[in-house]
Formats: structure tokens, C-alpha cells, sequence
């Protein structure tokens, strides 16, 4: 088990009251909640960087689709539903 680290912050009062919210509603401490916060919205934004990274290394490696032939591609589409 990996020893804990301590983070300090300032929020507003309107903040504090949206963790307290939290808190009551888990059953848990403030610190508790706020670590949880911390970790899901880390989480998160990895994912958002990792999936985005898989864009930019599209366009590194060349593959990629010009703006005018997705947009002929998507009015094929689009006419294809409204034949249907």
C-alpha cells in the first residue's frame, strides 16, 4: 500500500458546501471526499490527454481526412438516411 500524500487548497465557501454535501450524503469526511474528487476528475483528464494524444499521432503519422472530403462524406451519409 503506497503511503498517502497531503494536499492543501483554498475553496470558496460555496465549494465547501458542495463537498460537505458530499460528505453527508456518503458518509464519509471531508478528506475522504475530497480525494475521491481529486482522483475522478484526474482520471478523467488522463483519459481526455490519452485520447487526444491518438489524434495528434494520427495527424503525425499522415492519417487524416481534408475538411471538403469529410464533409462529401458526410453528405453521402446523410443522403443515403433521407433515401432510406
Amino acid at each position: 500500500m503506497s503511503k498517502s500524500q497531503v494536499l492543501t487548497t483554498r475553496v470558496t465557501p460555496e465549494v465547501m458546501a458542495l463537498v460537505d454535501r458530499i460528505a453527508a450524503s456518503k458518509d464519509r469526511s471531508r478528506a475522504w471526499v475530497v480525494a475521491w474528487l481529486v482522483e475522478q476528475a484526474a482520471l478523467k483528464h488522463v483519459e481526455f490527454l490519452d485520447f487526444v494524444q491518438v489524434g495528434l499521432d494520427d495527424i503525425a503519422a499522415g492519417r487524416t481526412v481534408s475538411h471538403n472530403d469529410m464533409i462529401a462524406r458526410l453528405r453521402s451519409r446523410w443522403s443515403t438516411k433521407k433515401a432510406a
